[in-house]
């Protein structure tokens, strides 16, 4: 599973929101004092995010640093796709300052494609409280993303690619929706699969008339938790498993430690999570949906798909931010593996 060559034709091609993460551990009761909702996705202004670093880093006598990272759920997607050997591509928009120039050195240090709009402004960034348990409660600032145009929108990757991906964050501005709305006219067109992680239970409040659209027009793959999945349905996390494979081709719904299931019409799986020491659950769907698109990519069962996703989601939520461990592309082999010998 060696890295993408540079210069290739996109396999995967994502748009959704380039954030920058600020990671900070506190206790339950820094979320109280705050009034804020653990484990949701929360969007606030500049003055509001400032007043929480603050509140958050100075405490005790002592000021603390936040760990950085760049961000974003398609960005996280993306780049861990790219480390299993998927030629990757990403748009949105950052600005020219020192956040924007992380978030691309991130992006770059990734080998994913770089097809960011700069635009005048700041670069969008996220407050990411973690907390004993490992949940994640986010505080976003999305800067000059909301500005992100229909001009700014990489066709000729997204008519070359094979799967056109994004989020339920992505529909936000007038301008935000034109634009995801014109790639996935240009994905359809072109022949693309169209992927979504529904993401959080904020964007499907915020946007759930159009993910029902487009859940009715037919998404091809689409990732939802529990949570998310309910919010659509109705339903527990099988029977919305069944209920959205009625008009989507491959359906995933993660149910957390009981793990996930998965269907693709009249096959259905349930695969079990892993156990593990939980650090911080922040792009656990994310690596997921990383994992499960290279495995449709390389033509693998639906089933061994969802098993590539839950072990890489088990392994980054051991470690602070979205990250991976050195030897989990030997280990997502072995899964491959294990296919390869069932159907011999």
């Amino acid at each position: 599973m060696a890295g993408p060559p540079r210069n290739t034709d996109p396999e995967l091609v994502g748009i959704e929101n380039a954030i920058l993460d600020l990671l900070v551990r506190v206790e339950d009761r820094h979320l109280d004092e705050m009034g804020l909702d653990k484990g949701i996705m929360k969007l606030v202004s500049a003055a509001e995010q400032e007043a929480i670093l603050d509140h958050v880093l100075n405490r005790d006598g002592e000021i603390l640093q936040p760990e950085i990272e760049a961000g974003g759920s398609c960005a996280n997607v993306l780049r861990a796709a790219s480390l299993l050997g998927v030629a990757a591509s990403y748009s949105s928009a950052v600005a020219g300052d020192d956040t924007g120039r992380l978030f691309e050195r991130g992006l770059n240090a990734s080998h994913v494609q770089n097809r960011l709009a700069r635009i005048d402004g700041v670069t969008g960034t996220s407050v990411v409280l973690v907390t004993p348990d490992g949940e994640r409660t986010m505080n976003t600032h999305l800067g000059v993303c909301r500005k992100y145009r229909p001009e700014h929108v990489p066709e000729d990757d997204i008519r070359r690619s094979r799967i056109f991906f994004t989020t339920g964050y992505i529909w936000d501005t007038p301008n935000q929706i034109d634009a995801i709305e014109h790639a996935i006219e240009v994905a359809r067109a072109a022949g693309a699969k169209l992927a979504i992680d529904v993401a959080d239970p904020f964007a499907v409040r915020r946007s759930r008339d159009h993910l029902m659209r487009h859940k009715e027009q037919g998404f091809d793959i689409l990732f939802a938790n529990a949570e998310e999945a309910r919010m659509m349905t109705g339903l527990g996390p099988e029977a919305a498993a069944r209920e959205l494979a009625k008009t989507i081709d491959v359906v995933a719904v993660k149910d957390g430690v009981r793990g996930a299931w998965v269907r693709r019409g009249d096959e259905v799986h349930r695969v079990p999570a892993h156990q593990v020491d939980v650090v911080d659950t922040t792009g656990a769907g994310d690596c997921f949906a990383a994992g499960f698109l290279y495995g449709l990519l390389r033509g693998l069962s639906i089933r061994t798909c969802c098993e590539i996703g839950i072990a890489m989601a088990a392994d980054t939520i051991t470690h602070l931010g979205v990250k991976l461990s050195p030897d989990i592309r030997e280990r997502l082999t072995a899964i491959e593996q294990r296919q390869a010998a069932a159907v011999q």
